[in-house]
């Protein structure tokens, strides 16, 4: 049974997060669709805030595992430590202030942000500078124990989110993902509440005063998502999406070396994505976040996911938030009718 301090504050999450689906549809016209490079300053920026509600920034290269599910356990991301310039970090978040922005920052990709020894004051000038965000990490948990949770708490950390994996050579199942679920618990002090359990996937809180704390453990090798075809064995070649993509609409994606890119699952250091760089935070051609995604190429990632049909590479394969058939029926006449038919070309 759902913990009941759990739900009000997922409730509370979501009165701030519209549902991704709905907010999709909401914002699924010609202003998102076009090229905006021609646009002023302040109507890139009003686009910007009325689409982006989750802001992904990778705090440095590093990881301190080699998961088989993920791109890491071929490209070496244990010697490369490169943190986040501090100059392009600082610019993107007096961009975010400039519109007073109050949704999600993240501090994630394919690092490990608490490995990061800087994170604290990231996410204290991150607060400082955005008072109503919503600011999230998510971890292994490796680093975590009682006092990197109060220092959490002190710099403004809004929700802790561990994602818990198996040991190195150890088989996923529910039992051995509450065990290890189990075992974060008590190396921060904190035993877990559970809140779901399905053949591939296991949920927990740990209850805290001041911070929102959730634990979950998947089966990657099961639902796992090919990262836009890294991860060979997840690729299911016979499989073409044709589900829409609220990502590149509602997510903006920069990783260490201050390059954007269209999604989540796409990552500029790997030779196979780096034609998918959608711009340079640290190069002054690039502009500011609010030019890169109002860019003609990143409206052209928006053109290529805003209706059901087949998908091109390198979203043809990918599974990650497709609709079931029913969904897409509907979605489709809701796609017609705020864009017509022609309007997908333009």
């Amino acid at each position: 049974m759902f913990a009941t301090a759990f739900l009000k504050r997922a409730y509370r999450r979501l009165r701030r997060r519209p549902d991704s689906w709905t907010h999709f549809r909401s914002i699924l016209d010609t202003a998102s669709l076009e090229s905006g490079e021609a646009r002023s300053g302040p109507e890139k920026r009003w686009l910007f805030k009325r689409n982006v509600t989750l802001v992904e920034l990778e705090p440095h290269a590093y990881c301190n595992r080699t998961c088989s599910f993920c791109p890491n356990a071929t490209i070496d991301r244990l010697s490369v430590r490169t943190p986040i310039d501090r100059g392009v970090f600082d610019a993107i978040i007096d961009d975010l202030a400039s519109i007073d922005y109050d949704r999600v920052v993240r501090f994630a990709r394919y690092s490990e942000p608490m490995a990061h020894q800087g994170i604290y004051e990231l996410i204290a000038t991150t607060r400082q500078r955005l008072p109503r965000a919503e600011i999230d990490i998510v971890t292994n948990g490796d680093y975590l124990n009682p006092q990197a949770l109060t220092r959490l708490c002190e710099v403004g950390l809004s929700v802790l989110r561990i994602s818990v994996y198996m040991p190195r050579g150890a088989a996923w199942s529910p039992a051995a993902a509450r065990g290890e679920i189990a075992r974060v618990g008590r190396r921060i002090g904190i035993a877990p509440e559970w809140t779901s359990a399905t053949a591939t996937s296991v949920g927990a809180t740990f209850p805290a005063d001041r911070l929102e704390i959730i634990a979950f453990s998947h089966n990657f090798d099961e639902v796992g998502y090919d990262r836009g075809q890294l991860v060979e064995k997840l690729v299911d070649s016979r499989y073409v999406r044709r589900s829409p993509c609220f990502l590149v609409f509602s997510n903006f994606t920069i990783d260490f070396n201050g390059k954007v890119m269209p999604c989540c699952n796409l990552r500029s250091d790997h030779p196979q994505h780096a034609q998918f760089v959608l711009g340079d935070l640290s190069a002054p051609a690039s502009g500011n976040i609010f030019d890169v995604y109002a860019s003609r190429n990143f409206a052209a990632w928006r053109r290529g996911l805003a209706t059901v049909s087949d998908k091109e590479e390198p979203c043809r394969t990918c599974k990650q938030k497709v609709l079931g058939s029913a969904e897409l029926r509907r979605l489709e006449r809701v796609v017609t009718a705020r864009l017509g038919r022609t309007a997908i070309g333009t």
